[in-house]
C-alpha cells in the first residue's frame, strides 16, 4: 500500500515539473531558465525602397515635320535629293516646267479682271461727275443772285452726293481688291518658288524644303519627265533628333508620370540598343470620354538621336521609374 502512495507521490512530482516547464518557470535546482536567451546580434531587415516601374508602348514620330505640296501640273524635269538626305531651308529639292493651262490660271490670277472693271466703274462716274461740277458752279451764282430756283441746286447737289457716295464705294473694293491680288503675288511666288510678275511666269519652277531638316518622305510618282497633276505632299522633311515618342496611358499610369521624369525606351527592331527619354508633355483630357470606356491620356516623351538610329513609325516600349 505505501508502495502505491510511493508510486503516486513520483508520477505527482514528475507531472509538476512537466507543468512547470511548459509554463516557462524557473525551478529550483533545475539549472536552466525556460525562456531562451534573446540574441542581441540579429537585426530584422528593413523593407527594400525598390522602384516603382510604370510600362506602356509608344511610336516614334519627328519633333517637327513639314510637307510640300505640288501646287500646279506640270512635267518633272530634275530630282534633287533622296529619302534620308538632309537638306537646309530653301533648299531646291526638284523642278518642274509649268503645264501651259497652269501657266495661263497663274496668268490670271496676277491679273484680276475684276480690278480692271472697277477702274473703269470709276472713271466713269468720275466722267459724269465733271459736268454736273460744272452745272453746280452756274447755279449757286444764279441762285446768289436770284436768276435760278433753289431746287435745280438742290437736285443737283443731291445728284453729286450719290456720284460721290457711288465712287467712295466703288473705290474701297478697289483698294481691297489691289491688296487681294498683291498677296496672291506673294503666295504665287512661294509656291513657285521663284518671284513671279504679271506678264513675266517663268517656265520652269521649283520645290523648296521650308525647313531643315531631312527628307523623310519622296511620292513615288516623283520621278523625271512625269507628268503630274497637283498633288500634296511630294516630299516630307522632318526633324529628326531629337524625336518624339507619344504614348496612351492608363489612367491609374497616367496621373503617376510628371514632366521631365526619365524613361528607357527599347525597340523590338533595334535589340540590344536602349535610349533615354524624358516626358516632355501630360494630356490633361482623356482621348475617349464615354462613361463605359477606360481613361487614356496622351503621354508623350523626348528622345535624343544624334546617331539617327530611330526612324520615324518605329514602335518601341517605354520603362519610366518612379521612387516609391
Amino acid at each position: 500500500m505505501w508502495m502505491r502512495i510511493l508510486g503516486r507521490s513520483k508520477w505527482a512530482a514528475l507531472g509538476g515539473w512537466m507543468l512547470a516547464i511548459s509554463l516557462g518557470l524557473s525551478i529550483p535546482g533545475a539549472g536552466f531558465a525556460a525562456k531562451a536567451p534573446k540574441n542581441n546580434n540579429h537585426v530584422t531587415p528593413p523593407p527594400s525602397s525598390g522602384e516603382q516601374e510604370i510600362i506602356f508602348n509608344g511610336k516614334l514620330f519627328c519633333s517637327l515635320k513639314r510637307r510640300v505640296d505640288l501646287p500646279f501640273k506640270g512635267i518633272i524635269t530634275s530630282l534633287r535629293v533622296h529619302s534620308g538626305q538632309q537638306v537646309a531651308t530653301g533648299e531646291i529639292l526638284a523642278t518642274y516646267r509649268l503645264a501651259p493651262e497652269a501657266a495661263m490660271a497663274i496668268q490670271q490670277r496676277l491679273n484680276p479682271p475684276q480690278l480692271a472693271e472697277l477702274d473703269t466703274k470709276v472713271a466713269e462716274i468720275q466722267r459724269n461727275m465733271i459736268p454736273l461740277q460744272s452745272k453746280q458752279r452756274e447755279l449757286t451764282q444764279l441762285v446768289q443772285k436770284k436768276l435760278a430756283p433753289a431746287d435745280s441746286l438742290a437736285q443737283t447737289n443731291q445728284q453729286l452726293r450719290f456720284l460721290s457716295r457711288e465712287k467712295a464705294t466703288f473705290q474701297e473694293r478697289l483698294s481691297k481688291d489691289r491688296n487681294l491680288a498683291r498677296q496672291d503675288q506673294e503666295v504665287l511666288s512661294t509656291l513657285l518658288g521663284t518671284p513671279v510678275k504679271s506678264g513675266q511666269i517663268p517656265r520652269e519652277v521649283s520645290l523648296k524644303a521650308p525647313i531643315a531638316g531631312y527628307v523623310i518622305g519622296v511620292h513615288p510618282e516623283m520621278r523625271v519627265d512625269a507628268e503630274l497633276p497637283p498633288m500634296p505632299a511630294v516630299f516630307q522633311v522632318g526633324v529628326m533628333n531629337p524625336m518624339i515618342l507619344r504614348a496612351q496611358a492608363f489612367e491609374i499610369e497616367a496621373l503617376q508620370v510628371r514632366i521631365g521624369q526619365t524613361a528607357e525606351v527599347t525597340l523590338d527592331a533595334l535589340p540590344g540598343k536602349k535610349f533615354q527619354a524624358k516626358v516632355s508633355r501630360i494630356s490633361w483630357s482623356a482621348i475617349t470620354t464615354g462613361p463605359d470606356q477606360p481613361a487614356y491620356y496622351e503621354v508623350e516623351l523626348e528622345v535624343p538621336n544624334p546617331d539617327l538610329d530611330l526612324l520615324e513609325g518605329l514602335k518601341a516600349r517605354i520603362v519610366l521609374r518612379k521612387s516609391k
